[in-house]
């Protein structure tokens, strides 16, 4: 078998929140520039997570850094 060295990339993991159920990754994507993965969680974000305090479920985007 041959082994390939992964790709670096910038993950953004997509987690969903509800209310006495916990959260849990729901998707993860990944991004070739960091910048352009920051920017995607924090648009995300404002998009989707626009009330005051946390509603009973709600997805929202989490920048969790560079894959080595």
């Amino acid at each position: 078998m041959t082994q390939i060295t992964p790709p670096k990339a910038y993950r953004v993991d997509i987690v969903e929140y509800e209310r006495g159920w916990g959260s849990k990754i729901d998707e993860t994507l990944y991004f070739d520039d960091e910048q352009e993965a920051k920017d995607y969680a924090t648009n995300y974000n404002k998009k989707h997570n626009t009330a005051p305090t946390a509603p009973d479920w709600y997805m929202a985007a989490q920048y969790s850094g560079r894959r080595t």
